[in-house]
Formats: C-alpha cells, structure tokens, sequence
C-alpha cells in the first residue's frame, strides 16, 4: 500500500509538473460513507461512518481515452460508531481524534467522449487509513482493496471543465497499530501489530472542478 501511496502522489506531481504530459488535475468536494466489519483489536466489530471530504486528482493518457489516474481525498468522519459483537457501542464522541484520508489509484477509460461531454470509469487499487484516538490508545488502521468509480465532465471552455461522479470501494485486507498513550499508559505496554481479512464497502460521491492539458 505504502508502494502504491508513493506512486500516485507522483503521478498526481507530474500531473502538475509536466505541461507537454496530456493529462489533467481536478479539486473537488464530496462525503464518503462505510461499512466495515472487522476483527482487528478484539471481537467481531461493525464500524459505519458518514464523512465530508476534500481531494485532489490527477490523471496522465496514452491516448485520448485510456490512461492512470489517482485520487487522494481527506475525510473528516461527522458520524462513526463501532459495534462490537455484544459488547459495548462507541460513537464520535468518545474519540478524541478521528481523521481519515482515502486513495484510489487505477487505469481510467473514457467510455464516451464528445466536444462537451465526457463519461470516464476508472477501476484498480483502494486504500484507506484511519487515525484515532480514544481513551488512553490511538490506532493507524489501514485497510486495502479495489474501487471502481465512474463520472461525467462538462467541458464549458477549452480546457476547464464541470465533474459529478461516484467512486466505490471493497476492503478485504486491513492492518492496524494500536499504541498506548496518556499518563494511564501502562509504560511495559508496547504497540500492538494487527492484519486480517476484513468487509469494507465505501461509497463517495464527489463535484468539482477539472482542468486539461
């Protein structure tokens, strides 16, 4: 995953860099919303959050209807709650931290183009991590798995254009760091390493602005 973050923020770089690459940048605004079910750190959990975003991505072409694309969004969860198998719910208020980012890296192809309209699918690796911290803990979760997304641009000059699109996602791989902290830290405690197989579903819907070159 980490090899994957490495190369789309330069994609996203050279998609910025390098005039004569046909290719194009886009800023956006959105929300993201999941369904986890986890084992990590305990017994069984379901996680759902509801988050508003912000983003940057960038695309490079082969052509005028193949290329790569990666999209970087930050997540600001407005609701989050954890229900652990007969246990005990916590919601976004018992957090004292909770932030997330989400990537999404793959080949993009324009199923229609025309002088306005442009309908791209993009489909390939999804990444997602989470900082938290809660009570006298905080946790870097990472989950990782594929995402499919498909969009509409307006173009309304020569190289500016309009986007709505939805990206979605499935997770089945997730790793998690928990670490204690806090005067209540027990100091013989060391951080705790965690993967397992896991059920993610991610659902972003997204507007905002692009630009080509």
């Amino acid at each position: 995953m980490k090899k994957c973050f490495i190369a789309s923020v330069f994609l996203l770089a050279a998609s910025f860099s390098f005039a004569q690459i046909k290719g194009n940048v886009e800023v956006y605004g959105g929300a993201m919303l999941f369904n986890e079910t986890s084992g990590m750190n305990g017994p069984e959990t379901v996680y759902n959050s509801a988050t508003v975003s912000t983003g940057i991505s960038g695309g490079a072409y082969f052509n005028d209807f193949i290329g790569l694309k990666a999209y970087l969004d930050f997540l600001i969860p407005v609701t989050f709650t954890a229900a652990p198998d007969n246990g005990i719910v916590v919601t976004r208020n018992d957090y004292h931290f909770l932030l997330g980012m989400d990537e999404f890296f793959g080949v993009v192809f324009k199923v229609f183009k025309n002088e306005r309209f442009t309908v791209p699918v993009t489909a390939g690796f999804h990444g997602k991590l989470f900082f938290s911290t809660i009570a006298d803990y905080s946790t870097t979760e990472a989950n990782s798995g594929i995402g499919l997304g498909i969009g509409m641009e307006y173009t309304f000059t020569k190289n500016w254009y309009i986007l709505a699109r939805v990206n979605g996602s499935f997770d089945f791989l997730g790793f998690s760091i928990k670490t204690p902290t806090g005067n209540n830290a027990n100091k013989n405690e060391q951080s705790k390493f965690d993967m397992a197989f896991i059920q993610t579903w991610g659902f972003a819907p997204h507007i905002g602005i692009g630009f080509r070159f």
